[in-house]
């Protein structure tokens, strides 16, 4: 269909089915998987199927006591650091940032070329900012009168890490996310 000097029209969009909209607040752990999985479909389409990896570095006693620690996620060639608590015993000596530079060998290892983290205002973001963090976006407010940051960093990936994606899935004896499992991104 033309409007005239041969310009179209654009054609008319489909009409969508009729749909309804809700919130579940116990949601029925096959339907939160039905979100996940098709999600996952969805990015496998433009990246592939990378794999991810979950780590943990410890920091422990004399006595074998566990007494802070950084979880760790790799996917997407990122680590993000998901948590990351020491005692208050023993901040402020340095195991900090020994826990935060074994994270990244461990990282640039699997091929990695970045890390990530988000920290509130109350927390550690003058820490991170002493090994290297930089600011790349923020959320005020949340929560009211306070804020949250989000910082990054970027590494080389080991040398030795020529495949990383097979190095990943090798070393930390994973597969993709599978079967309704979730992973932090």
């Amino acid at each position: 269909m033309t409007m005239g000097r041969g310009r179209t029209m654009p054609k008319p969009r489909a009409q969508a089915p009729a749909v309804s909209v809700c919130i579940r607040r116990k949601p029925a752990r096959k339907d939160l998987q039905f979100v996940w999985r098709g999600l996952r479909s969805f990015n496998r389409r433009v990246v592939g199927d990378l794999p991810n990896a979950h780590f943990l570095v410890e920091a422990r006693s004399p006595r074998g006591a566990l007494i802070g620690g950084l979880q760790g996620v790799i996917y997407y060639q990122w680590l993000f650091i998901a948590n990351f608590f020491l005692s208050e015993k023993i901040r402020r000596g340095g195991v900090g940032a020994q826990l935060i530079a074994e994270a990244e060998r461990h990282a640039q290892s699997l091929g990695c070329h970045g890390v990530w983290l988000d920290t509130f205002a109350w927390q550690a973001r003058p820490f991170y900012e002493k090994q290297g963090y930089s600011v790349f976006g923020s959320l005020p407010d949340y929560p009211t009168g306070h804020a949250r940051w989000f910082m990054m960093k970027r590494i080389e990936p080991a040398p030795e890490a020529r495949d990383p994606l097979r190095r990943l899935a090798k070393a930390t004896k994973t597969r993709p996310v599978s079967r309704g499992r979730q992973a932090q991104p």
